[in-house]
């Protein structure tokens, strides 16, 4: 009789399997780095976190990633440091209250912990805080961003932790959106050069998010209350939730064994699928918990984002322009398919309970 696929006894045999040399589809590539490492990551797009109240409420949110991460990382990155060193040794650097405390809301907010062997290496670990200074936020440019990563081996053995901080993080930030899903945490130092890595990947894998978050909250289009994209958790605010129909809609339309909706104060978080998806079975590799609530979500959804990685030097693989608003229609099918993708997801896929849900906040 032929065994289950045991994807955590597979990921301890090959614990590399999951990293990309870095610059590989680079002229002149691989270099001598880890250029991206597949995980499940969150984004959350926050706002204020020039001041000291969303600053402490980030603090709080490192606090119990760091419970769970802090005998893996192994390296802060800071971006410009009004103080200090650019990069430091994890077991060097000062906890993230003490780096915080000296800087002025007109400071750049900048703080990237990883786990890579070297400083520049890409790694499955990641938190990681954006945020834009005073006085742009005083002139419409307030979107922060808050990312933060496990391994997918972590996820196959604890697979409630993730989905706690998702929710514990959104109750302290309150986000305006948000998602979580599978994407590949690209070399703190050197992302440009692994942008191809990311574009390659994510035309085999329609689970898979891409893109600098950062860049995208400086963007105009960032100011309209839509979304970016729909993953294994899905985060709307209460104004975007309430363009997209209201959540008693819905949960009318989506059906219960599969999709949980746990809220926080000022919106909800949507979990499609008992656990996350890179791809689909079969000949159609999109998921069906995916598509479903990406059908329902679509008229909140940005029509454009003008580009998901920089511009292509010599002429690598990137989503700019027109591929990169294909990209947020990945997912899209007829309405009239509507009906065989729930039939398909109520066929193929697990249905949510206690191991992979949080019922008691249902």
């Amino acid at each position: 009789m032929e065994q289950p696929f045991d994807m955590a006894a597979e990921l301890i045999k090959q614990p590399h399997v999951l990293e990309v040399p870095g610059s590989l589809l680079m002229k002149g590539g691989p270099g001598d780095y880890i250029g991206a490492a597949l995980c499940l990551r969150a984004t959350l797009y926050i706002k204020d976190a020039h001041t000291p109240l969303v600053r402490e409420a980030l603090c709080k949110c490192f606090d119990e990633f760091q419970a769970l991460a802090a005998d893996h990382l192994t390296w802060v990155v800071r971006d410009s440091p009004p103080q200090g060193e650019r990069v430091t040794p994890y077991d060097q650097a000062r906890t993230l209250r003490k780096m915080m405390e000296p800087m002025g809301e007109n400071d750049f907010l900048s703080f990237h912990y990883t786990s890579g062997k070297q400083s520049k290496d890409a790694s499955a670990w990641l938190f990681s805080i954006l945020g834009p200074r005073a006085w742009q936020a005083n002139m419409g440019n307030n979107i922060g961003v808050l990312e933060f990563s496990v391994p997918l081996l972590f996820q196959e053995q604890n697979p409630l932790s993730f989905l706690k901080l998702f929710h514990g993080f959104a109750r302290r930030l309150n986000p305006q959106q948000g998602y979580a899903g599978h994407a590949f945490n690209l070399s703190i130092g050197n992302q440009d050069d692994n942008q191809p890595t990311e574009a390659f990947m994510a035309a085999r894998m329609p689970g898979l998010d891409v893109g600098s978050a950062f860049l995208l909250s400086g963007r105009k289009t960032f100011k309209q209350a839509k979304i970016k994209t729909v993953s294994w958790l899905t985060l709307l605010d209460n104004e975007r939730l309430e363009s997209a129909g209201g959540l008693e809609a819905l949960r009318a339309q989506l059906p219960a064994s599969h999709f949980a909706f746990y809220t926080y104060d000022e919106g909800v978080i949507i979990q499609s699928g008992a656990h996350p998806y890179i791809a689909g079975d079969g000949e159609d590799l999109r998921p069906a918990p995916y598509v479903l609530i990406n059908h329902l979500l679509k008229p909140v959804r940005y029509e454009s984002v003008e580009s998901l990685h920089g511009n292509s030097h010599a002429g690598e693989l990137r989503l700019v322009g027109w591929s990169a608003d294909q990209w947020l229609k990945r997912l899209d099918v007829d309405d009239s398919s509507i009906t065989d993708w729930r039939l398909k997801l109520l066929r193929d896929e697990p249905p949510l309970d206690s191991t992979n849900s949080l019922a008691e906040l249902l």
